[in-house]
């Protein structure tokens, strides 16, 4: 009797490694050449094709590099779900050399308020651009409006368009979603006095002052009205880890309360130590942001990388030996945890 052998199956490579194969084999010596001549023919489609096997969602552009000749940037566009995937497309990314670097946001142009933006016809002079600043202390960020003069005679989105993209070309857009609070487009510019170069020395005096891995305590009451207290990162900001997009709540209870439910300084050691076990067992896998204390219960929530099994594992873990439950959602972005920053 014949043996028969089982026809191998073919493997097919991640999206982002097809990218990167591709990149190397064609895609990085045909953009070398359409940066040095200016004659792109069909390489925009091809790009946009190659990353649509990633994500149809992301964006592309290349410009001039800090250390590299050339940069390609892919951009999620302020998407915390796809910021997450650019910066897995980043990490598999070859090491920069003299044409090219990479980068999974769009990064601060100099210069760009010499240009002008074609506005569907209307010739825009960026320089002419100004910035009301309001600073936020205890937000460890800026509230910025925007004007400029044309801004009276645009439709309604167009101001507000326009300013995103100017703060994103001044700043980059992890340092418009790192340091800005609120935008807004304004049609006086009477208040609006603070060029680019003011708001470039306001954030950087801000991250001057920041101050890592502080904490902060808040207080407020359940819905129920009894007192809870909130022990949090500050400044709480996902783009600092922007591949921990998993949000895990351990929850703990305690019998042993003060008259305003909070725990005795019994109750509050065990918490805190089985925080720290729980904590140590995630290691560097994740990161606790914030916990909240209130009538029995002290919610822990944490962050880990949804790809990574063996964070949540060790959060799951450690958190059964000690009696609590662990729940798990998707979160990019952290909004679960935002009512605290």
């Amino acid at each position: 009797m014949g043996f028969f052998k089982r026809k191998a199956s073919a493997v097919t490579a991640h999206p982002i490694t097809g990218f990167w194969q591709w990149w190397a084999a064609e895609g990085r010596t045909r953009f070398s050449t359409a940066a040095a001549t200016g004659e792109w023919e069909n390489l925009p489609d091809a790009m946009s094709k190659q990353l649509a096997t990633i994500h149809p969602d992301l964006a592309w552009d290349t410009a001039q590099g800090q250390v590299s000749r050339h940069l390609l940037v892919v951009s999620s566009e302020g998407d915390a779900r796809l910021r997450r995937i650019a910066e897995q497309w980043l990490r598999a990314a070859p090491t920069s050399d003299e044409t090219w670097e990479y980068a999974a946001a769009r990064q601060p142009q100099a210069g760009v308020l010499d240009n002008v933006l074609d506005l569907n016809g209307r010739q825009l002079h960026l320089g002419e651009i100004r910035f009301e600043l309001t600073p936020d202390p205890d937000r460890e960020c800026l509230d910025i409006k925007v004007f400029h003069p044309a801004f009276v005679d645009m439709l309604d989105d167009q101001p507000l368009q326009v300013s995103f993209l100017v703060l994103d070309w001044i700043l980059g857009e992890d340092g418009v979603e790192r340091w800005v609070g609120t935008i807004n487009a304004i049609p006086s510019g009477e208040a609006a006095t603070a060029t680019a170069s003011d708001l470039r020395e306001a954030i950087n005096n801000m991250a001057s002052q920041t101050q890592t891995d502080r904490w902060v305590l808040l207080q407020g009451t359940t819905p129920a009205g009894e007192r809870m207290l909130v022990n949090s990162r500050s400044p709480l900001r996902w783009i600092d880890y922007p591949l921990l997009d998993l949000h895990t709540q351990v929850r703990l209870t305690y019998e042993d309360q003060r008259e305003d439910g909070l725990p005795t300084p019994e109750a509050l050691d065990r918490l805190r130590a089985i925080e720290d076990d729980v904590t140590a067992a995630l290691g560097t896998r994740g990161i606790l942001v914030a916990h909240e204390t209130a009538a029995g219960a002290r919610l822990l929530h944490y962050y880990s990388d949804s790809d990574d099994q063996n964070g949540r594992e060790a959060i799951e873990t450690a958190a059964r030996s000690a009696g609590a439950t662990t729940g798990h959602v998707s979160d990019p972005g952290w909004t679960r945890v935002r009512q605290f920053s």
